[in-house]
């Protein structure tokens, strides 16, 4: 299996894209082909899924460190499919720190260190990714996570703030996770040592790809998965895993306020505005770099659509009362978009991270606590370790050291 870059015909295997993340040219590395399932697919648990679909990018020998990462998971069903009202819940936030992005962070990280011991892994995030890739690197590679200061949720910052680990640090960068994403590619661009974990290496894409095979295994019968979205890795992911054969008829993108990739799938116009804070901090993005991969004549498989907060918030106390059922404000806007769309296919939605890692917001919305786990109680009293720099290449470079 071959990975060629989104800017130009430079090529590498599996492990060079890996260990690369980011083309040299500062584009994407993306398969020059998309593999087929093969034959008994059908009948894979998670592991098997997760391992087969890595196997048929070209990555070697992926078995045991899939099995390794699955055993950090809480649920015996690693990533449950819930009956909620007419549709169902593909619950992915029962990794250590109660986000999708565990899934991915806790083989790419296995991948990584069994191929290189001498890089930092420098990563941005917009909210859940940054803790997940520290607990999926600690004890492995040491790793520099930016994140937009003020712009993520309580929670999100104490997950990454609290780590009292010498190889981990954290910048708060003073602008949007725009700012913080257009740094790591700059970093990347100048600097060699470095390893991505942000979803520009493919490999968190194979991973997630995975899941929805997964799913689709279980669900058996053809449908459309809805998925909350900035970045565009998750939404990316469905539709691979519907190029290799799973039945996924229609990926249906939500957002937030922040409706880049909902005015181009529905609209096809591109229109890119300042970033809007908002009650879903993870998809407070302008810029979504998987777009990148993306054919332009594959733009007409997604359909999309968004919520503002209010909408957010309605959805949330609306789903509760109605079925007693807790969603987190990104998985809220995937609903609400959910409503929107007509068809008979089983429909799928997202649930991307733990409601209590948004507890202000849904408590405000359903009128009591959702539950908060002591993995995220504890971390109300332990001091926060982190500085803050301004969104420039030589901040972050002196910074890197």
């Amino acid at each position: 299996m071959r990975f060629r870059s989104t800017r130009s015909e430079s090529e590498v295997d599996f492990v060079g894209a890996l260990v690369e993340g980011l083309a040299p040219d500062g584009g994407l590395y993306t398969p020059v082909e998309i593999p087929s399932l093969p034959d008994g697919w059908r009948s894979w648990g998670y592991v098997e899924s997760v391992a087969g679909v890595l196997r048929a990018f070209g990555a070697p020998d992926p078995d045991s460190l899939v099995a390794e990462a699955a055993a950090a998971f809480s649920h015996p069903d690693i990533t449950p499919i819930v009956e909620v009202g007419d549709r169902r819940v593909l619950e992915l936030f029962w990794g250590p720190t109660l986000s999708f992005k565990d899934h991915a962070l806790q083989v790419v990280a296995r991948l990584l260190a069994r191929e290189v011991s001498d890089r930092t892994v420098l990563v941005a995030t917009s909210g859940d990714t940054g803790s997940a890739a520290i607990e999926a690197c600690r004890g492995r590679l040491p790793i520099v996570v930016l994140f937009p200061e003020g712009r993520v949720a309580e929670m999100q910052r104490r997950q990454m703030t609290t780590v009292d680990d010498d190889l981990v640090t954290v910048l708060a960068v003073r602008g949007t996770f725009d700012d913080c994403q257009a740094l790591v590619k700059e970093a990347f661009r100048v600097r060699r040592d470095l390893l991505a974990v942000n979803s520009i290496n493919f490999a968190r894409v194979a991973v997630q790809a995975g899941y929805y095979v997964h799913a689709a295994a279980r669900i058996g019968e053809p449908f459309e998965v809805v998925v909350p979205t900035g970045n565009f890795g998750n939404a990316y992911s469905a539709w691979t895993a519907a190029r290799m054969g799973a039945p996924i008829e229609r990926v249906v993108v939500a957002t937030n306020a922040n409706r880049y990739l909902a005015d181009l799938f529905s609209e096809g116009v591109e229109r890119r505005s300042d970033v809007v804070p908002t009650v879903a901090p993870a998809m407070d993005i302008q810029v979504p770099s998987n777009l990148e991969r993306l054919p332009a004549e594959a733009r007409t498989d997604f359909v999309a659509g968004w919520a503002d907060d209010e909408e957010i918030r309605e959805t949330i106390a609306r789903v509760f009362r109605e079925h007693r059922y807790v969603l987190d404000p990104h998985t809220a806007a995937a609903w609400k978009v959910a409503d929107e769309q007509i068809g008979n296919l089983p429909r799928l939605v997202v649930g991307t991270a733990h409601p209590a890692k948004f507890s202000d917001v849904v408590a405000d919305a359903i009128g009591e606590s959702p539950g908060i786990p002591a993995s995220l109680a504890r971390l109300a009293d332990l001091p926060e370790r982190h500085r803050v720099i301004d969104p420039t290449p030589e901040a972050l470079f002196e910074a890197l050291g």
